[in-house]
């Protein structure tokens, strides 16, 4: 008795195929949960960093439009053909909308015997802001500029410029280069993006202290 009792016990110890089946779904199911959890923590890791490199982005193109228009000059310049350009320009009804603008502080680490001025230009093509930059202010050929993009996503540039009274869609108001007001500066210029993300941003610059010829040379 005691012989078949042993017996007895030792088969009921084993595990019967539906048990087996039974926890085989139960870890399938365990495991599809897990997956979907760490597929979903991968992709919100995903949009949090394209989210984040998207907004250094942005905030590094405004801070070189910023550090532009803090270091304006009113010095005209002339383009390649020897025509004498005002000191800022824009042209937003154009097929490319620009602005142009000559600023103060170009960096020379070398030390070369150069101006420290530097003719700018932003331009929003295919969707893309660019910034481009003549090493020479007068006379140099578009073609020999450096054109860096500076900002993906970019639908439109709108921009607007104060005279102290009223504000302008265009600069300068008058087309006559020897005119004096075609080498000032607007008191304020209010610049608009049009992302297609982020919508509309608007930055104001003040320029009332820059409107002046010190320091160009």
């Amino acid at each position: 008795m005691i012989h078949n009792h042993k017996i007895s016990t030792a088969k009921n110890s084993g595990f019967t195929l539906i048990e087996i089946m039974v926890a085989m779904a139960i870890m399938a199911l365990i495991g599809v949960g897990a997956m979907k959890v760490l597929d979903t923590a991968t992709k919100s890791s995903d949009s949090i960093r394209r989210d984040g490199d998207r907004l250094n982005d942005v905030l590094r193109a405004f801070m070189f439009i910023s550090n532009d228009m803090q270091q304006l000059t009113v010095r005209q310049v002339r383009d390649e053909y020897g025509d004498s350009l005002a000191a800022m320009k824009s042209d937003l009804q154009a097929s490319t909308p620009y602005i142009r603008l000559t600023r103060l502080g170009r960096r020379n680490p070398a030390q070369l015997p150069r101006s420290n001025l530097e003719h700018l230009i932003y331009t929003i093509e295919d969707k893309t802001l660019y910034r481009t930059s003549f090493s020479y202010t007068d006379g140099m050929p578009m073609d020999l500029a450096l054109k860096r993009p500076v900002l993906e996503s970019v639908l439109d540039m709108k921009i607007n410029f104060f005279d102290g009274e009223t504000w302008h869609d265009y600069w300068p108001l008058t087309e006559q280069s020897q005119d004096e007001i075609s080498v000032l500066l607007p008191v304020a210029v209010k610049m608009k993006l049009v992302l297609a993300d982020y919508g509309e941003i608007e930055r104001l610059y003040a320029l009332s202290e820059l409107a002046s010829d010190e320091g160009a040379r």
